[in-house]
This record gives structure tokens, sequence and C-alpha cells, in this order.
């Protein structure tokens, strides 16, 4: 345990294995609150506070992704986000935005909604090996591809891929690529700055709450014409016209969530005391000892074995997910299910200990009999 478990509101009692889901809450984002709370009271004061704390939070999440603060912004959440670059997008009729056939719905339904403007969506289908996978990916790149999204851990199996190579690839045919980093950001390190765009949300593996980071590397990319509101732009002296702001701010179409940005910042602060080292040492290892029950009583997880090709998630597929989680809660053991995804998820955060691990390896196999 890398954390303890005492500094997390509602971990007295239970086995919380459901990071992939949701995280519980450090009781010091009590205070994050408070001070907002304070801040907010004190009128144009308090509205500069905001931005210095929306500044510092910027600052903290550039350093981890190796990118500029002018590069990250706040959005409603990394739905939006995906939603701001597709809808940047200069698209002419017969380009390609190419997407895993089970990858996250936002990120599929964004680009099947470019088909109105006579796009082509390339779907490659789900593969198990992530390095067949990436493969699979670059061979469905063309001189018409115009974008890729790809997560960078899988939310239905907890693969990892490999982003970087997968970047090289999309750049090669001129095309660019967004990356949803929503299961590896905080777990594992992330190398965003050769990535076109990125997202995430801040409530996983964060330890934050229900809003949405978006950067966009402007080494790479030289404009993003999203959608505008008044965030977005200053004015000039028509009032038909606007001067877009020359980072990532234009992206923020209205006020950024501020009180998500004060916990966002609590718990960045809080969770950067250990390294990202060890916090994916710690979540590959109990990880594999995860992977280990499963397979021993028969139950292969859909997730990879190789340390490279996970993080903090442990997946296997059932047909009964509903089930196995109310049943786990039963026995105050918090994990993840879906029945459209038809799999259930184990997650190591820095807050699970052994013994989380040992009831969960108790438990999980006689509720999948």
């Amino acid at each position: 345990m890398l954390y303890p478990k005492s500094d997390f509101i509602g971990l007295e009692g239970v086995h919380h294995l459901a990071a992939g889901g949701e995280t519980p809450m450090l009781h010091s984002h009590l205070n994050a609150m408070a001070q907002f709370a304070h801040d907010k009271a004190l009128g144009m004061p308090g509205r500069e506070r905001f931005f210095e704390v929306r500044r510092r939070v910027a600052t903290l999440l550039a350093d981890m992704m190796f990118v500029s603060p002018g590069d990250i912004a706040f959005v409603g959440n990394s739905s939006a986000g995906i939603n701001q670059v597709t809808h940047a997008l200069n698209c002419q009729h017969g380009d390609e935005v190419v997407v895993v056939d089970d990858e996250y719905p936002s990120g599929r339904y964004a680009f099947v909604w470019l088909r109105r403007f006579g796009v082509r969506v390339i779907m490659p289908k789900y593969l198990p090996n992530p390095d067949d996978e990436l493969t699979s990916i670059i061979a469905s790149l063309t001189p018409r591809t115009r974008l890729v999204y790809v997560s960078h851990v899988s939310t239905r199996t907890g693969r990892r891929i490999d982003i970087n190579a997968l970047a090289h690839a999309v750049h090669a045919v001129g095309a660019e690529l967004i990356v949803d980093a929503t299961h590896s950001l905080g777990i594992i390190p992330v190398d965003a700055s050769n990535i076109d765009y990125l997202v995430c949300s801040g409530y996983k593996w964060l330890l934050g709450t229900h809003l949405g980071i978006l950067m966009w590397n402007r080494n790479l990319v030289a404009q993003l014409n999203s959608p505008v509101g008044w965030r977005s732009a200053k004015p000039v002296a028509a009032p038909d016209e606007y001067e877009l702001h020359a980072d990532a701010a234009r992206a923020e179409v209205g006020n950024p969530n501020f009180i998500d940005l004060y916990i966002l910042e609590n718990a960045l602060r809080y969770a950067n005391s250990i390294s990202i080292e060890a916090r994916e040492a710690h979540a590959l290892q109990l990880g594999a000892q995860l992977y280990a029950m499963f397979e021993e009583h028969g139950h292969r997880p859909i997730t990879p074995i190789e340390s490279h090709h996970r993080a903090g998630n442990i997946c296997v597929a059932t047909e009964h997910a509903a089930y196995i989680v109310q049943a786990a809660q039963a026995e105050n053991l918090i994990i993840w299910g879906d029945h459209d995804l038809r799999r259930i998820r184990c997650s190591v955060h820095g807050y699970v200990d052994a013994q989380d691990v040992a009831v969960a390896c108790r438990l999980l196999p006689q509720l999948l009999r």
C-alpha cells in the first residue's frame, strides 16, 4: 500500500478495487472545497484566485505529460474534449478517421458523426494482443487518414498500447492522433510530447472529480479551431469578430469547473508524494497476483499478462457482471462491472494493499463459478 487508507473517505472496512470506475475522495478534499467556498465569497479577488489555481493545475499536469502548461485546457469531461478535437477538423469528402471497433463509445460516436461530411470511418477489429492491434491500426492508415483515436489503456480489456509507436506511424501519413489517457494518467508514466491531442477524466486514477482534461500539443498542431465561447477568445473592435487565445484556453468555451480544479490540485499534490514509477510498480505487482488467481481458477483475464501491456486494471469476461459486482459488495469487496461490456474489472490504485487483493482472490473465483 502506497497511500494510507485513513487518508480517504469511505475505505473503512471495505476492500476497494474499483478505481477504474470511481475512486474514493480524500479527506483533504473537504479542505480544498472549503477554500473554494471562501474564495468564491471574495468577489473579484476570489475570481483571480480561481484562475491562479487553474494555472497551477495546468502546470502540474503538463509536467506529468512532458508538455507545456499552455497546452492544457479544462472542459466538462473527456467526451467534450474528444468532440472539441473532432469538430475542429476541416474535413473533406473522402477523408478517413480510424478507431478500433471496441474503443470507448465517445470516440466511436464522435467519428461516426463525421460521416455527415462524407468522412469514411475505418474500424479495425479488436485484437486481444496489443502488438497485433497496433499493427492492425497502422495497416489501416492511408494518405487520406486525418485523425486516429485510441485509448492508451482500454476501458474494456485493460490493455496498454504503445502510443508513441502509433504516433510515429500516424504522423508518417500526415494524420493526427488523439489519445484517451483516462486509464493511464496518474497510475503509469504518460509521455505526450509526441502526441497531438490527449484527453483524460479527472475522477479515476487522478483522484479528482468529474472534469475533463484536454491537451493540445501546440508543438505538433499549429491550430485548434474548435467551437468558441466567451472564454475562448478576446474581443476586438467589431462586435462580430474575435481573437482566439493563443494557447489551449481557446478550448474552454466558458468558465472551467473551478471547484473541480481546487480538488484536482489537492489530488495531484497528494498523489505526487509517491513517484509515478512506484505507483506503476505497485499496480503491476498486485495486478499480477490477481491475474494469477483468475488463471489458476480457469478464468483467464482479457487483460494481457505482460507488464508493458497493462496498467492498473485486470479484466475478466463474464455474462454475469452485475450479479458478481453486487455479490462482491455484500462481502465488502468493491469492484466494477458492466453488462454492456460483459466483464468485471479489478483496479489497483495506491490505497490497495495485499489484504484487499487476498480478499478478491478468495471471493471472486466462487462468484465467477
